[in-house]
């Protein structure tokens, strides 16, 4: 038995000596940007190192040799499943920008170099009685990654994507020039910047709106038994004029789910009080589930403890990698460990576990329009079965690149699919096929994050590219220093 074949089935040896390691990385970046935020050393620093990013991207005119431009940040640490080598053959530029640079709280909006965590940014802004508006579940995400990318959250009906909480970018386009891009600057670039993911230049730094924070949450849980009441009270519950805070629902079958309805306060009934992200608490959505039998209930749970909900079981594929980590005696003695960093246990796939294990392994995310939520449901149910699934409603502020925000419907919901397909003849390329066909003819998309085997014409079907292509004709260089959206996130346009 070979090492790769012993590694598929013992899968807990990883986690041994995997998560002491993840927890030190993290606990060293946690420290280091406490301390370069109160040294006040950032802001000094970020002029000098955006130059370091300019002088490299006009060094890229003489030295490039036709190749196009990307990052030098390791394939590894993208939270991306797609794997991706256009690194190797690319001029590499080097854009260290992971830190906080200031908090203005006249304006309310903090400032942040890209490569700054969704976790260690709201680590900061709670001491000083702030956070943002839309906090997405996973704390390794960056604030330019759900730029660049798309970034969704339980609060998101109320304030749509993540680009809809960031008023102001800052990027050095293709000719080495900074540019600053909002609403009422430079316009079309601050448009066609989210979901391009680095297709217009290197972004250095992003406003991102803040609001005072709120100690706790009042979650109310709802649990559903019929498709037709699951639909009914997300509808309802998601189009409600006030009253929530956050709407989300984990459907564990076709029939039956929870939906669950949130708003921030700083009040709590002591009775009812639940810190689920303490070390030593089950998993959230093995709590969830027990509301099928126990029925209705409400609970007051810590702000920041209901942000990160869905961290430490990684939604519910930590049980991939550390299948004992739910288990008392672990979450009692090691419980801290976790959430491990989805960075180095991604390198460590990559490197060492065999393509089988991912095989059968789906993740992926759809907006669909919402009233095509049974359709969709029934259709993901026909063709994966895989449970729970993710439900995250997002209203549509303003059309973007996405086809389905133009839909008349102005609520649309997020569908995440995460976990191993158990159908017997399940095959990865045509199942992934018909699902994105699945999404256009209902006028959604796909979270891009995920691999995707949309040819180019499709992929245009999906998402819109008026501005895109407008705005890249009037850049200089940029056709020649990067490729087209398309030819970056999808697999069929790297080929």
């Amino acid at each position: 038995m070979g090492l790769k074949e012993f590694l598929l089935g013992n899968r807990w040896v990883l986690a041994v000596w995997l998560l002491p390691i993840s927890f030190i990385y993290d606990l060293i970046w946690y420290v280091r940007s406490k301390y370069v935020f109160w040294a006040g050393s950032a802001p000094k620093k970020h002029d000098e190192r955006v130059k370091y990013v300019q002088k490299q991207v006009r060094d890229w005119q003489t030295l490039g040799k036709g190749r196009k431009m990307c990052t030098a940040r390791p394939q590894w640490m993208s939270i991306s499943q797609q794997k991706i080598n256009y690194k190797s053959t690319s001029y590499q530029v080097e854009v260290n920008l992971m830190d906080i640079l200031n908090i203005d709280t006249d304006k309310m909006v903090v400032t942040c170099e890209p490569m700054v965590s969704i976790g260690r940014l709201i680590d900061l802004l709670i001491p000083l009685g702030y956070t943002v508006p839309i906090v997405p579940e996973i704390g390794d995400l960056t604030v330019g990654g759900l730029v660049m990318g798309g970034g969704i959250e339980s609060t998101s009906h109320k304030y749509g994507l993540w680009q809809h909480i960031c008023p102001r970018y800052e990027i050095v386009v293709a000719d080495g020039t900074l540019m600053e891009c909002s609403k009422d600057k430079n316009s079309d670039l601050y448009y066609v910047i989210p979901w391009s993911y680095g297709t217009f230049g290197f972004l250095t730094a992003l406003d991102i709106q803040i609001i005072p924070y709120k100690s706790y949450i009042r979650l109310e849980y709802q649990p559903t038994y019929t498709m037709e009441e699951s639909m009914k009270v997300f509808d309802h519950e998601t189009r409600k004029e006030s009253g929530n805070d956050s709407v989300e629902g984990i459907m564990y079958s076709r029939d039956k789910g929870v939906i669950m309805t949130g708003v921030f306060t700083d009040e709590c009934e002591k009775d009812k009080y639940n810190p689920i992200g303490r070390w030593y608490k089950p998993w959230f959505f093995t709590e969830v589930v027990k509301v099928l039998d126990e029925g209705k209930k409400v609970e007051y749970i810590p702000t920041k403890d209901f942000y990160f909900r869905h961290n430490k079981p990684f939604f519910w594929l930590t049980d991939v990698w550390v299948p004992f980590g739910n288990h008392p005696i672990f979450r009692y003695l090691f419980g801290y460990l976790l959430p491990y960093n989805y960075g180095l246990l991604k390198l460590i796939n990559e490197r060492v576990m065999p393509t089988q294990l991912t095989e059968n392994f789906v993740v992926q995310d759809f907006g669909i329009p919402a009233k095509y939520f049974k359709t969709a449901i029934d259709f993901f149910d026909d063709i994966v079965g895989i449970y729970p699934l993710w439900l995250c409603p997002a209203r549509a502020l303003d059309t973007g690149p996405i086809h389905s925000l133009k839909d008349e419907d102005e609520i649309h919901i997020d569908i995440g699919i995460y976990g191993h397909c158990k159908k017997p003849k399940y095959d990865k390329v045509e199942t992934l096929r018909a699902m994105e066909k699945f999404a256009r003819d209902y006028n959604g998309y796909q979270g891009l994050y995920a691999e995707t085997l949309m040819t180019y014409e499709e992929f245009k079907e999906m998402f819109d590219g008026t501005t895109y292509f407008k705005v890249r004709n009037s850049l200089p260089l940029t056709e020649e220093a990067f490729p087209e959206v398309y030819h970056k996130v999808s697999k069929m346009g790297r080929t």
